[in-house]
């Protein structure tokens, strides 16, 4: 194998020498692949050929001998000539005796490329000094010859093989596929010449794959000129293009390219990134652009040749596109990476000839500082993107940056270094512990209020630096340590400032070439339209090298859910970023993501997977929310920026006012300060405008009232509280709420924290129309007030909105109303339907582990509003959420007494007035009657309290407006009969809907007893959703009903005799009806039957309550029987109880004490039934004749149902439901949990 010095590796390795200076099977220098030109005249090799043959003696001719050679960049060539005298056989001679002597190398001379204009003439420069030779040093890597070029020269001494082309290809450094493929392609050219066989139907079509800075392109160039060199086509013309550049004009634009290679007379086109053809975010035309290429690629065969460039992994979809695409393109050449020794040869070429052979390094060209920069090079290699030579170019950028600053530093210093000297510092970068202590962007990072999680990550990330460093001189390979990083956490929280204190830091470790930041949005990467996209995001990207970029709201580019149709422009951007970066150590690039963390998350999921390599998915920068005290320490830094100032007083209030700020979903941490302080700003200048121009001041500090102009509202609490629920709900709640206000200023005035101390979490309790959601209405104001909440709002919300419709539905939408409601507070209405169901326990599942979640807590107000009954069902069947709802107030049935009041007001609001003001004067008769009426009203079934007192006062205004519609005069006075008769309508209609009830007056069937002898049976999905389970057995809770009378009385004054009402002294009359009023602010019972003596002029009525709202209504709604014979002398309960405690030992426990209940429900019917025989005026007949027909049908329901009870009784040791008791502390429990009979 001839001799082949180190000289002819050129310093960018994609550009050879000329062969004509060191092939031995060459006779003379060629130039078929370029021109030099010189002044004054250009003399072609055609020319000089043309002068050798036709002259045959010596003659004097003028000698150009090479001076210098320079290459400015890859298209030209600087040569520069002396001329002189000279005798010679030709007439021109070019002199190159000075430069090829035999142990020296010839001069390059590389060709210039082909363009679409022809050859690119060199130029003429200054003579400059020759590059001396590369000394001889022994790689420190394992170097292999090359095997195809060895095989090159065999067959050149051998069989006398002759190409120039291949004669350079030779002398490019790896490659050894690419090359062997070259050697391939001219052995079957030869045999078909051999053969007589023409190659006119013979494929050249070929894809070249590999990474950037491998040769691609330069090979693709020597390809056309190898192919027309063994004639395969008729001209080397080069054709360039890219695969997004054809996709965008289709076919097109693909016929226009093919036509200007057959308008030369054929030649080779060459595609880059090809698979952007065929890419899945592309439309249509990429593809026709595609197909058009492949029947012009069979039509033109001797021709056209087409050279297909892109990624491996690409090309594989590529060729899918079309089953034809395989034997058209029958030849593939893969461009390998670089071995170590290869880019060491590429390295040492490259400093030789960049320093002209003057720069020394230490410990030399082969020492450790050389071979630590190569291996840091190689940590890239396999990926994509790595860019082989043009990586080594900018390495040496590098490493001469680093040796200027030095350089510079020890000037400064009054010192004379060494400018032909590489450091070790300069070679492979500063140690990261000395960095640090002069790393301006470190010490910042540190001066940063909070950020504890970021400093910790920071502070590992570069302990691992210093680590690799350490590793790296022991020559033992370092941790992989990817850059790209991403951010997420809420605004204001520092993500941009971190992130360009973090680049800088890079920087000054030596990771980084630039350092600086830049920030873009995923706006600036969409395009106008397809194919813009791809082409914007590698734009960026090549102008973000050796920088920080930073993606704020990365998520945005998310391109939806993969199993349906995704956004093609963002799956182009993802895609194209995919491409370009690694996210591998020793890449010159940081790539941050900022955004929320679920959101980014999603991203990555629905994303292309290789996203998820590049960057550190599993463990991202997560920036906290600013704790209050941390807020306080950026507004005291703000406001020293800004010279503001502020009293004690208003420090304070500016606190309350961030840690309401601090409650909100989207808190936005430090941007919140900038607003309050912004705020506070204007209204102090509102507040100075407002005084004389003399008093006008523009240094006073900043008062309480300019960063809350209601800041006093904790003080005045409980006149608040007052005002905003007064007359809504009963006294004790709105006492409850007092106290919680109090309690509130104390921990403020001790030093506590008021959030840790008031209750968060409630539980409203009560029947229909008792003043739940009005007080829910009022928590947010109050709530508010007390400074716990950020935003006076109440959210309300049904159960059933927290259930989702299919599996996995209920939990993100439990999850979502609970964010929206943070800082505020929610109230769920119909909480039983909670109580049952899969989907219902996805949802309480959901409720408790937010609101056991540390950062959640105290954040929000939470009300769970129901029935009594239905609220015990579902604590006892989830003791967690129980748990966390400790506060429960009671809302009670509203008292007769009550309902006047109410009534009153609602007519007030509508300008309306009673004769004689007798709804406002207790003692009047017409407050007595309309007080026994509401009495009567509320004993019957679907009593709705507030509600249907609203309802009535609507249902009294419309009476009285088509009353009044004749009426000349704008009187707005109601008489009582007008109001009783309204009350008596309402009485009229739930009358009667209690009678179609069913024959037996039950709502429900019973709940069926349980099967001793048999399991139960798996219930189906649609049962466990729809049916709850069994409640469990709970001591604490006694059989409605059981120890209580189910009666009670209302008192219908029929005669108007004020006389007898105002008599002086405690009148039976006057006691009666003080024992009817209910006892305030308690919950009502249940009255007994009052037995006394009544007055002449009085009738009293007695109505059951027929719907009790307790622990199991649909079970305890008729326990009301008729025993088989009525005691006719039992007048009064005193009498009942006794002749029950009589026959207690003469019948079972259970009999007994049902039949007790049943005799003490008889005795009230019955004295109720004799009491509407007395005295009555035509007044009140039709009420007591209705009265009547309702308490004979009642009386008859008793009966049936004592039928029943009685089967059910001859069953010893079951409840009345059919359940076995059993012994509980206290007495007995059925196991259905509906009764209990206490032991005594």
């Amino acid at each position: 194998m001839p001799h082949i010095s180190d000289r002819e590796y050129s310093p960018g390795f994609l550009v050879p020498p000329d062969p004509a200076f060191t092939s031995p099977s060459s006779s003379r220098p060629s130039t078929s692949a370029s021109s030099v030109s010189t002044a004054p005249s250009s003399l072609s090799d055609d020319a000089c050929r043309d002068d050798i043959e036709d002259t045959s003696k010596p003659v004097e001719t003028p000698r150009l001998d090479i001076e210098s050679i320079q290459r400015p960049n890859e298209n030209s060539i600087n040569i520069t000539f002396s001329l002189s005298k000279a005798t010679s056989s030709s007439p021109f001679a070019l002199g190159v005796n000075a430069h090829t002597g035999p142990d020296e190398s010839p001069p390059e001379i590389s060709h210039s490329g082909h363009s679409d204009e022809g050859d690119t003439d060199s130029e003429v420069s200054e003579p400059e000094e020759p590059v001396p030779p590369r000394p001889y040093c022994k790689n420190p890597f394992q170097f292999c010859p090359s095997p195809a070029a060895e095989e090159w020269e065999k067959r050149k001494a051998a069989r006398g093989e002759v190409n120039e082309v291949i004669d350079r290809l030779m002398r490019y450094q790896g490659l050894e596929e690419v090359k062997q493929q070259f050697l391939d392609i001219k052995s079957k050219v030869d045999i078909c010449e051999s053969q007589g066989r023409s190659l006119n139907r013979e494929r050249f079509n070929v894809v070249f794959q590999g990474n950037p800075g491998t040769g691609k392109t330069t090979f693709a160039r020597l390809y056309a000129e190898f192919l027309h060199s063994v004639g395969v086509i008729n001209s080397s013309y080069f054709k360039e293009t890219a695969g997004i550049a054809l996709a965008v004009k289709g076919a097109e634009g693909a016929q226009d390219e093919v036509e200007d290679i057959l308008n030369h007379n054929g030649g080779v086109l060459f595609i880059d990134e090809a698979y952007q053809l065929t890419a899945a975010y592309i439309e249509a035309l990429g593809k026709q652009a595609l197909d058009f290429l492949l029947k012009a690629m069979e039509d033109n065969i001797g021709k056209l040749v087409v050279v297909f460039v892109g990624y491996k992994e690409e090309m594989e979809s590529f060729f899918e596109h079309n089953p034809g695409l395989t034997s058209r393109i029958p030849w593939t050449m893969h461009f390998a990476d670089f071995t170590d020794a290869e880019l060491w040869e590429i390295l040492y070429d490259n400093i030789h000839v960049g320093y002209r052979g003057n720069m020394r390094v230490d410990g030399g060209m082969d020492g450790k500082p050389m071979r630590i920069a190569v291996r840091r090079l190689a940590q890239s290699r396999g990926n994509r993107g790595f860019g082989n030579a043009r990586a080594v170019e900018n390495l040496i950028s590098q490493i001469s940056s680093r040796q200027a600053r030095r350089l510079q530093k020890l000037r400064v210093q009054g010192q004379e270094p060494d400018c032909n000297l590489f450091t070790q510092e300069d070679v492979i970068g500063p140690d990261p512990s000395d960095v640090l202590q002069s790393s301006h962007a470190w010490n910042e990072l540190q001066k940063l209020i909070g950020l504890d999680t970021v400093k910790k990550n920071v502070r590992t990330m570069i302990g691992m630096i210093q680590k690799n460093y350490r590793r790296e001189l022991k020559e033992i390979k370092p941790f992989q340590l990817p850059l790209n990083q991403l951010f997420v956490g809420a605004p204001g929280t520092g993500k941009t400032t971190v992130a360009k204190l973090y680049g800088q830091i890079l920087n000054d470790l030596g990771l980084l070439t630039r350092g600086d930041l830049i920030v873009k949005n995923p706006a600036d990467f969409i395009g106008e339209c397809l194919g813009k996209s791809e082409a914007k995001t590698r734009k960026i990207l090549e102008a973000t090298v050796g920088r920080v970029l930073v993606i704020d709201e990365a998520y945005m580019l998310d391109p939806g859910d993969p199993n349906k149709e995704q956004d093609k422009f963002k799956t182009g951007v993802l895609d194209t970023l995919v491409s370009i970066i690694q996210g591998v150590p020793g890449e010159d690039r940081c790539i941050i993501f900022v955004g929320y963390e679920d959101r980014i998350r999603n991203m990555f999921h629905n994303a292309n997977p290789g996203l998820s390599r590049r960057f550190r998915v599993d463990r991202p920068f997560r920036f906290q929310n600013f704790t209050i005290n941390q807020l306080l320490q950026v507004m005291q830094l703000k406001m020293e920026q800004k010279d503001l100032s502020c009293t004690p007083e208003a420090w304070e209030v500016a606190r309350d006012v961030l840690e309401r700020a601090l409650m909100r979903p989207n808190f936005g941490n430090a941007g919140d300060v900038d607003n309050c302080l912004a705020a506070a700003q204007m209204n102090f200048e509102q507040r100075q405008s407002a005084k004389p121009l003399h008093e006008q001041a523009c240094d006073e500090d900043l008062q309480p009232q300019d960063f809350d102009p209601d800041w006093d509202r904790i003080s005045r609490g409980a006149t608040d509280c007052q005002r905003l629920l007064s007359g809504k709900v009963h006294q004790n709640i709105i006492d409850k709420f007092v106290n919680y206000q109090k309690r509130c200023l104390g921990a403020r005035k001790y030093g506590f924290r008021p959030r840790d101390l008031v209750p968060t979490n409630f539980v409203f309790a009560g029947p229909a129309g008792t003043g739940k959601s009005t007080a829910a209405c009022q928590m947010g104001r109050i709530f508010y007030n007390m400074g716990l909440l950020s935003a006076p709002e109440v959210v309300e919300h049904s159960a059933s909105d927290l259930i989702g419709q299919y599996v996995g539905q209920t939990s993100p939408k439990t999850r979502k109303l609970l964010e929206l409601a943070s800082g505020k507070v929610l109230f769920i209405d119909e909480v039983h339907r909670l109580a049952s169901g899969q989907f219902a326990a996805e949802a309480v599942d959901e409720l408790v582990g937010f609101l056991t979640q540390q950062e959640n807590a105290g954040k929000m107000v939470v009300i769970l509003a129901g029935y009594q009954s239905d609220i015990r069902n579902l604590m006892s069947n989830r003791p967690d959420l129980s748990g966390l709802f400790k506060e429960e107030i009671a809302f009670d049935e509203l008292s007769p007494e009550d309902c006047v009041a109410i009534l009153l007001r609602e007519l007030d609001a509508n300008r309306i007035t009673t004769e004689s003001d007798f709804l406002r004067v207790r003692e009047s008769r017409g407050h007595s009657n309309v007080r026994k009426l509401f009495k009567a009203l509320i004993a019957l079934p679907g009593w709705s309290n507030a509600r249907d007192v609203k309802y009535l006062a609507t249902q009294i205004l419309g009476n009285f407006l088509e009353s009044a519609a004749d009426n000349t005069t704008s009187d707005r006075t109601l008489s009582a009969d007008h109001v009783e008769a309204c009350i008596m309508d309402m009485i009229t209609l739930s009358t009667n809907r209690c009678k179609k009830l069913g024959d037996d007056g039950n709502t429900a069937l019973p709940i069926s007893p349980p099967h001793a002898n048999h399991d139960p049976e798996p219930a189906t999905l649609e049962e466990t959703q729809a049916s709850p389970p069994p409640p469990r057995i709970d001591p604490a809770i006694c059989t409605p009903g059981g120890d209580t009378a189910c009666d009670v009385d209302v008192n219908v004054n029929t005669q108007h005799k004020p006389d007898r009402e105002h008599q002086p002294g405690p009148s039976k009359s006057k006691q009666r009806e003080r024992d009817d009023e209910p006892v305030p602010n308690q919950r009502r019972s249940q009255h007994t039957n009052d037995t006394d003596a009544q007055s002449s002029d009085e009738t009293h009525v007695s109505i059951p309550r027929a719907l009790q709202r307790q622990q199991s209504p649909k079970v305890e709604q008729h326990e009301k029987q008729e025993p088989s014979s009525r005691p006719q002398s039992l007048h009064n309960s005193e009498e009942l109880e006794h002749q029950a405690s009589l026959s207690e030992h003469q019948v079972p426990v259970e009999a007994t004490w049902k039949q007790r209940k049943r005799r003490a429900t008889q005795a009230q019917l019955q004295t109720g039934v004799t009491k509407i025989n007395t005295k009555t005026n035509s007044g009140t007949r039709t009420l007591i004749r209705r009265a009547r027909r309702w308490l004979s049908k009642l009386l008859k329901r008793g009966r049936k149902r004592e039928k029943q009870e009685t089967r059910v009784s001859s069953h010893p040791g079951r409840c009345e439901a059919g359940y076995a008791w059993n012994a509980v502390p206290g007495g007995y429990q059925c196991e259905g949990g509906h009764h209990f009979m206490p032991a005594s």
